[in-house]
Parts: structure tokens; sequence; C-alpha cells
């Protein structure tokens, strides 16, 4: 064993539930540089596990004797002591296991880009330990022949971050976020968090990029961002401001992610970019985290313990005392709640003219349908052609649908009903404009439908998607030149959208032209709100938000026209400027319902008796509400079940420690079947 602190207390990764605890492990003089932090190689029933030192000390714990670290995996100390800490607490939120957390924090080590780190480090310090020498000669070079002298050109040196700088700034327009900004990294006093509802003249990137500038030169940041296009962009502005920054993604490949891991660790970097799986890097001094977006489902975590984003940058800004500004084109329900228990702050505008701030948006109401006929109950109706056509003459134009595909959801003239497979019950849809009903799970073809509760045969579609829009609007508009987004097309551009195209996309998938959209045209909002989701409404408000924020002002001639029902709570919302209104209505239905963020919901998903047996075991706390379990259905859903718990949020780590202790005892015991425990689940209701 190692002469000094021969015991080091090792934290496994990748263990069963219940063996997530430290363990005690020799250290030899092999390993004798072992410290906290480091990754280590130990045997851990019968085979090699990874595992992080998290401390050294003098003697055990036990009397029982210590097998040895096997070897020391790197001397990178990947993870301090207050991100340990973040991952305990995260699991701890989320009911899962450390060891799953530090999974989802620590890249996969990438030996040949550890070593072409360490040279390109010892490089970058060369320069530094030979500035003595060349101090030298600065008397000699300062006496010979000037540039001007000899007529050699003189070289002009970058931009700075300040001459970059546009003249306008957009965070001027909201003084909380210089209060914020100026409290960012102090160790004393309360941490700044909160929350900026953008307006659409303002674009996300150029704020953010303000903040980032304002910052002390040894001060860290972290932005997280929901897609790796959100990222792009805000790189693109930081790099036009010139300020220099690192991007962590999860689509790199392993050897260029792990090289960006131990720049960001080695702290060769104070800012860092990126999507989900950014959320735990290691930024050193780190004093502001921004988070664009937060609602979007791709913050939300597919693997165990399945955190949020919002969960992980809330620890991290407890634990390191860092600010915490949550941006974004709509204020979500979840972080309205946490601005009226205090948690967050607000930031308002500066009071500005409508028309300078947004586009003109009109929902088209009974007066207009009215006026145009027949034609204004019909999808595209002749107002909508006349803002497309109006919004072609100063630029490209948006149009918005909720789904992709040409007819994919068919339903019965007469009655409504939905057309299923009978084979496999999933949706019929049709791919073309003479195409046959077919289903797009089993392949199979239907020429004779008949309806199962009519009996009749004519169908029609009950939600078109953006191929068939885009192959309509071909029709209306010939000269205009055709772009779509999102689905089957993939992603476009922002700079592939021509001055005159019409860009028809689906949410989310809209590009941002440098200029912004003349016009844009929101189509089947009723079908946007009549989604299966208890949340739909709010979704579907930030969907059309994000579409809205990329249409240019008013004044500069910007407009959009929503096509749906105008007496809609969700409707009226987007045609109001900031009112709270509907977000109040939300909560306060919520609140009545017994519905997130007013109740802390689990969800229990795995075999039916392996589920009932789990929830009968489990100590839950005093006064949770069960409801389940219920068999689920489908045709992979055979003998499954699910069950579904709910708290007050004030217990919501009873129910946590709970659901926890009950997951390691049934490891413990290895109990038959497979079980899937997650909080605050996207899609419970």
């Amino acid at each position: 064993m190692a002469d000094e602190l021969p015991v080091a207390s090792v934290r496994l990764i990748g263990v069963l539930p219940h063996l997530d605890r430290p363990f005690e492990y020799a250290v030899t003089p092999e390993t004798a540089a072992a410290g906290p932090g480091m990754r280590v190689r130990v045997r851990f029933s019968g085979k090699d596990t990874e595992g992080i030192v998290l401390e050294r000390r003098a003697e055990p714990s036990t009397d029982r004797a210590l097998a040895p670290l096997v070897r020391l995996v790197s001397e990178d100390v990947v993870v301090p002591p207050e991100m340990m800490r973040v991952c305990e607490e995260v699991a701890a939120r989320s009911a899962g296991t450390v060891g799953d957390v530090l999974r989802l924090a620590l890249p996969p080590r990438h030996a040949r880009a550890e070593k072409a780190d360490r040279a390109a480090a010892e490089a970058e310090s060369a320069p530094e330990a030979d500035s003595a020498a060349e101090e030298g000669t600065v008397e000699e070079a300062e006496s010979g022949p000037t540039a001007e002298e000899t007529g050699e050109e003189i070289p002009q040196s970058a931009p700075s971050a300040a001459s970059a700088a546009p003249a306008g700034r957009s965070g001027d327009r909201y003084p909380g976020l210089a209060a914020l900004l100026a409290r960012a990294g102090r160790p004393d006093g309360p941490v700044p968090r909160a929350t900026l509802t953008l307006d659409p003249v303002d674009a996300w990137t150029q704020v953010a990029a303000e903040a980032l500038a304002a910052l002390d030169p040894a001060q860290g940041a972290l932005v997280v961002a929901p897609d790796q296009r959100d990222v792009r962009r805000l790189s693109r502005v930081l790099t036009e401001r010139g300020i220099e920054h690192e991007v962590l993604a999860g689509t790199e490949g392993p050897e260029k992610r792990y090289r960006t891991f131990r720049r960001i660790l080695r702290g060769a970097t104070r800012i860092v970019l990126g999507n989900r799986s950014a959320a735990f890097a290691p930024v050193r001094d780190l004093a502001l985290v921004i988070c664009w977006d937060e609602a979007d489902d791709l913050l939300e975590e597919p693997r165990a313990p399945y955190p949020h984003t919002r969960t992980v940058l809330q620890c991290r800004s407890a634990e390191e005392r860092c600010a915490l500004l949550f941006l974004g084109a709509s204020e979500s329900v979840t972080l309205r709640s946490l601005v009226d228990v205090g948690y967050l702050a607000r930031l308002e505008p500066v009071p500005a003219p409508v028309n300078a701030v947004r586009p003109r948006i009109v929902a088209m109401d009974q007066y207009l349908r009215d006026r145009e006929g027949p034609s204004g109950r019909s999808r595209l109706p002749q107002e909508a052609m006349r803002v497309i056509r109006r919004g072609l003459e100063r630029g490209p134009v948006l149009v918005q649908v909720p789904r992709t595909g040409y007819v994919p959801a068919i339903a019965c003239t007469f009655c409504g009903t939905r057309a299923q497979c009978p084979t496999c019950s999933a949706p019929l849809s049709v791919t073309g404009r003479h195409g046959a009903l077919h289903c797009r799970v089993c392949g199979r073809r239907e020429d004779a439908y008949r309806c199962p509760e009519c009996d009749r045969t004519h169908v029609r579609a009950a939600v078109v998607g953006s191929t068939r829009t885009a192959e309509e609007l071909s029709r209306a508009f010939p000269q205009a030149s055709l772009r779509v987004a999102g689905g089957a097309q993939g992603p476009l551009e922002d700079d592939a959208v021509p001055e005159d195209a019409i860009v028809v996309s689906t949410p989310g998938a809209e590009p941002a032209p440098a200029g912004g959209y003349a016009a844009a045209l929101l189509l089947d909002v009723d079908a946007a709100l009549g989604r299966a989701a208890f949340d739909a409404d709010v979704e579907a408000v930030r969907r059309w938000q994000g579409a809205i924020a990329l249409v240019r002002s008013a004044d500069d001639g910007g407009e959009v026209l929503v096509v749906g029902t105008s007496t809609l709570p969700a409707v009226r919302h987007l045609v109001a400027h900031r009112s709270a209104v509907f977000p109040d209505r939300v909560l306060a239905d919520r609140r009545e319902l017994g519905l997130p963020p007013f109740r802390r919901i689990a969800e229990v998903v795995g075999d039916r008796q392996a589920c009932r047996e789990f929830l009968e075991a489990a100590d839950l706390p005093e006064g949770t509400e069960v409801f389940g379990p219920t068999d689920l259905e489908g045709p992979d859903a055979a003998g499954r079940a699910r069950a579904v718990l709910r708290l007050p949020p004030s217990r919501s780590r009873e129910l946590a420690d709970a659901l926890r202790t009950a997951v390691a005892a049934r490891s413990a015991r290895k109990a038959r079947g497979s079980l899937r425990v997650r909080l605050d689940p996207p899609d419970v209701f």
C-alpha cells in the first residue's frame, strides 16, 4: 500500500441501484497519484469497473482486507468536488443513482484526444516560458527602422469584442439584466436568478452575446440551448464579436468531444456553448448560466435518471453560486410558478410602442370570415393569400403547420372517426395526391376502407401536412421559391432562404434568415390545440411564439395571420401584447386540478406484476395519491402496466427518497420483471 493516505473512497459508475454508495479500496504505489475527482479502474463483482475517487484517507472504516485499485486511468480531475455534489443532488431530486448521473456528466475517455490535448497545452505554455528571453531583445527591436520608414504594409489587428459589437444593444431594453450581470459570480449575498421573455424584435443570440461580453474576463459562463442549430447561431454571433468560446455538443465524435471537454476542464476557455449534454460542462469560475427555451422537449433527458436540464442548472446555481438566466420567446408555466414563489425574478423591458417591438398579429375572427364568404371557412382563406402576397413584395414568408407529411391523418366524412389500420391500429395516412390509404407502421394498403362506426366509405383529411401545404402554395404562387423544412425534408439552413421564398415548416424547424421574415402564417391552430395532452395549449403557444419571434416588427412591415378559432384563449393571447390573462388562467386551472407544477408527479411503468409489487413494497409518504396500476394499450404493451403517484411539491424530496429506496430494495432482492421510475415525466397526462 502507499505510504501516505493508503485508503481511497471510490464512487462506482454503472453499478446496480442498491450498490450506489462509496466503496473503499487500497492505494498501491503504482496508483499513489490517484486523487479526488480522478478516474480509476477497480475490481468489483468479478469484473473491472470504472469509478471516481472521492477522497484519500489514512485509515479504513472497516477491518476487512481492502482490494487494491487496479489502475489510475488518468490524472485529470474530471469531477471536481463541487461537480460531485451537483451529481449527488441531481440524483436525489430524480430518485436515481449517482452512478447514472456521472454517466451523463462524463464523456467517454479517449486516449488519443487526451494525448493530443496534453501536447497542445504544453505548446500553449511554451511561449509564456520564453517570454522572459524575448524581453531582452525588445530594446534592440525598438531601435530598428519602423514600418513607415521601410515602406512595409502595417498589419491590421483583429477587431476587439467592443469594436465588433453593433451600436444598438438589445439588452439595454431590459434594465434588470444589467443588475443580474453585476451580481454574477460574487461570493457574498444572494445568487441572482431570473427569467426574461424577449420581445420578437430582440434576437436571443444578441442578448446572450451582450451578457457574455459584459462579464469579467476571468469569469466563466455556460449557455445551453435545446437544438444544435441554436448553438451554431449563437456561436456565429460570438465569433463576429470576437468572443472566444467552445462548443461542447453531443453530436460530435468521441475524440473531438473529449478533447473539447479537456480544454474546458483545464480552463483554456471561459465560455462554453452546448445542448443538453453540456449542462454538466466543468467550466472554471462559473459565474453565469443561460438557458434558452427551457420548455423545449429536447432538454428532457431520455436516459436514467431522466433529469431535466432545468434541474441540473438549478443544482449548479445552488452549489457553485452562479447566476441563472432563462431566456425565451414565451414564459413557460414552470418558470412562471417559480416567479410566483420568489425563486426567480421576472425581468421586464422598458415600455415601447407595440409596433416597434413585434409584428402586427391578426387572427381570423368572425368579421374576416364573414367578409370573405364561403372561402373564409377554408383552411387557406383569401386573407391568408393576401398576407403571403404582400409579404413576398418585401421578403421571405413563413408558413407554419403542425404536422409533417402529406395527409398524416384521415377521418370519416360523416361521423369524424379517425381511420385506423385494422392490423396494428396505427393511423392511416396518404403520401401523395392520388395515393391510397396505407399504414405507416405495418405497411398495409387499405383500398376498401369502411368506417367501423357508421360503415361509410368516404374519408377526408383530418390533418394536412407540410408537403400537401407546399403543393397547394406552389400552385397559387408559381413565381415564388418554395422551401419545405422539417420532417423527411430535413432542416433548412438559415442562409438557404431566398428573398422571394415561401418557407413551409413544422414547429421548431423554422430557419432564421438574417433579415427576418416579412410575414408569417400560422395554419391549423385548432389541430395544434387539440393534441391529446394536458399542456397542449401551452406548448402550442410556445411554438407559435417561436415563429413570431422570427418576423420583422410592424414598423418594418412584418405581419402575422393566425388561421383558427379566434375566440380561443391561446389565440387571443397571441394577439394581446404581454398579457398575463392566459398564463394566469392556466395556473389557476392546474392548481384546481392538482396538475404540475402544483403537484409532484411520479410514474411507475413496467411489467404488471412488478409494478404492483413495487407499489406494495414502497414506503410512500403519507398523503400520496396512487392512480393505478392500469394496463397499457397498444401492440407492444402486452402485460405492461402504469401507475401515477401525486404529492404536494413541499414533500417532493420525501417522495424521491421513498422511490429511490424502493428501487434499491427491489434491486437487492433481484426481483423479476422490468420497471422504470420517473419523476415529473412530461407525457404523464
